[in-house]
């Protein structure tokens, strides 16, 4: 898989997780509203939850859209943290945002990936 190719599927990971991170999200915001009226407030403690899922998605389509566009500098430490971030959403029981996390981390440690990042002027 030559290094253009990677960078297209993590780009697909990216939107993928965007939306599975804003779909946890809703559902955390329901629940912790629901739960929060049920059992007298002590539902609205899981209220981090939903911020958790918030951010990874705004991060994701921000990764996604320096992907998707390739012009500009510092597209990698955004890929980079948006990465970490999805990791981060396992928290929230989100397994599919994390395994496309921690691929999209082995795909950005990749020499030939960073040097291509490089070339195009966007690392």
């Amino acid at each position: 898989m030559n290094n253009n190719e990677q960078l297209n599927l993590l780009r697909t990971f990216f939107l993928i997780s965007g939306i599975v991170n804003g779909l946890y999200a809703f559902g955390w915001t329901g629940y912790t509203f629901i739960g929060g009226l049920i059992s007298c407030g002590i539902g609205c403690l899981f209220g981090a939850f939903p911020i958790i899922n918030i951010i990874a998605c705004v991060m994701d389509f921000v990764a996604y859209n320096r992907l998707n566009n390739m012009n500009r500098s510092g597209t990698y430490s955004s890929v980079q943290f948006a990465s970490i971030f999805d990791i981060v959403t396992v928290l929230t029981g989100n397994v599919a945002s994390m395994v496309f996390g921690i691929v999209g981390l082995v795909f950005l440690s990749n020499e030939e990936v960073k040097q291509y990042m490089k070339d195009k002027g966007i690392y």
